[in-house]
């Protein structure tokens, strides 16, 4: 019954953007706040066997920012691509710049805070390179992101959603989508980044991270867990992400 009435909340708050055959799904939530940013929130996999859903609706309620909501229900069972590609079709990624672009016209700001965990939190990193966001608040991303969907057979269905195929060269442009991207654009005025130290993807995605936003002389604020187990970034990722958006300039409430 809760998942009924959940769906149907989402269906009546979620709007749609549409090209092609594609059909990307948001939730904006304006503030009537001056001199108000656009969070844009990107989601993080389902658990398995379930669809895309929307992150972070309850944690950023009474933010004073307008809050855009992106579903990335693309590829296999509709679990996600990461906001850029649908079986080797990039109009997805296109479609999601176009969309941040029109909201930001919409709601009357130049200012841009993407947020995200796992693989939001990789999407976070991306679009806020790709767009000139002023901070990222990203918990515990993936980096090389080739090697991510590659390493187990159970993640080769997303990995095939994201480019039509899991051939080599694919492994190798996804590896380098995110590093190039970071190298070639502009430093960013914050990232804050949350991650544990004691799970694989610090070894194997965030050290990396870090030491080439640390060459770029990127400003950084980094929040270490300890926990053993990926999917525990949602116990932690929460209140680091209410604590940064409140230590930023968000608007002012009128009186």
């Amino acid at each position: 019954m809760k998942k009924m009435l959940m769906r149907y909340y989402f269906q009546m708050q979620s709007r749609t953007k549409k090209r092609k055959q594609l059909k990307l799904h948001y939730i904006l939530k304006k503030t009537s706040a001056v001199n108000a940013p656009l969070i844009v929130i990107f989601s993080a996999f389902p658990r398995t066997g379930y669809e895309a859903t929307y992150n972070y609706l309850k944690t950023l309620e009474g933010i004073p920012a307008h809050r855009l909501y992106i579903l990335d229900r693309f590829g296999a069972q509709k679990r996600g691509t990461y906001y850029l590609a649908n079986n080797g079709d990039f109009t997805l990624r296109s479609m999601v710049q176009e969309l941040i672009r029109d909201i930001k016209i919409q709601v009357g700001t130049q200012r841009l805070i993407c947020v995200g965990s796992s693989k939001g939190g990789y999407a976070a990193l991306y679009y806020g390179h790709l767009m000139g966001a002023e901070c990222v608040i990203a918990g515990a991303p993936q980096y090389y992101l080739g090697n991510y969907l590659s390493d187990q057979p159970l993640k080769k269905p997303i990995l095939e959603g994201v480019m039509g195929n899991s051939c080599q060269s694919s492994i190798d442009f996804l590896n380098h989508l995110l590093p190039d991207l970071i190298t070639q654009t502009p430093t960013l005025k914050m990232i804050y980044l949350h991650y544990s130290d004691q799970e694989h993807t610090y070894h194997e995605h965030i050290q990396t991270l870090i030491e080439l936003l640390t060459k770029k002389e990127q400003p950084l604020n980094l929040n270490v867990a300890h926990y053993n187990d990926h999917q525990a970034v949602r116990h932690y990722f929460p209140r680091y992400l209410q604590t940064s958006l409140l230590s930023l300039q968000l608007g002012t409430k009128k009186k």
